[in-house]
């Protein structure tokens, strides 16, 4: 059996971090020219953009390590002008995506969202992008809105979608 360790993020894990969105994005947005997955990668997940992240408190990270190896990312964000909790991200290199570690990272969601007070959580998922679409529709989460995201020069729609806790 498979030993998951889930931790927060440290300064130190950042261009593992940068590696599992390279690596996970390229896998699941295959309908986004790279050049587009670059841009909007090295723009909004540089090692400056990491830092405010880190910084920022409204914003909780984790990451998932196999064999000294971090494999997953976490991203939680607390929207104080909405007072709305986000599942903001969950990506998953693709060689670990069958060891239950979105379930795990989920988990730990609902508690993150359950101990800010929230008792919903918010996510936005492209809708090409129909594996995590459908793990979201599995886990209860209802999609009621439809808006366009933006990689570089590409537009995508994004489904947004809740879940009551």
């Amino acid at each position: 059996m498979i030993n998951v360790i889930i931790r927060k993020w440290t300064k130190e894990d950042f261009p593992d971090v940068q590696n599992v969105l390279r690596k996970s994005w390229n896998d699941a947005y295959k309908f986004i020219p790279q050049e587009d997955l670059d841009f909007y990668l090295n723009k909004t997940y540089s090692l400056y953009e990491l830092e405010k992240i880190f910084s920022s408190e409204n914003i909780i990270c984790y990451v998932a390590i196999i064999e000294n190896k971090i494999c997953g990312w976490l991203k939680l964000t607390i929207n104080k002008d909405e007072n709305k909790f986000y599942l903001s991200s969950i990506y998953i290199l693709p060689e670990f995506q069958n060891y239950k570690i979105g379930s795990k990272f989920f988990d730990i969601a609902i508690q993150e969202a359950t101990n800010n007070s929230f008792d919903e959580i918010y996510i936005g998922v492209m809708n090409k992008n129909e594996i995590a679409l459908n793990w979201y529709k599995k886990l209860g989460f209802e999609f009621f809105k439809e808006e366009p995201f933006q990689m570089g020069n590409t537009v995508v729609n994004h489904f947004i979608g809740r879940k009551k806790l």
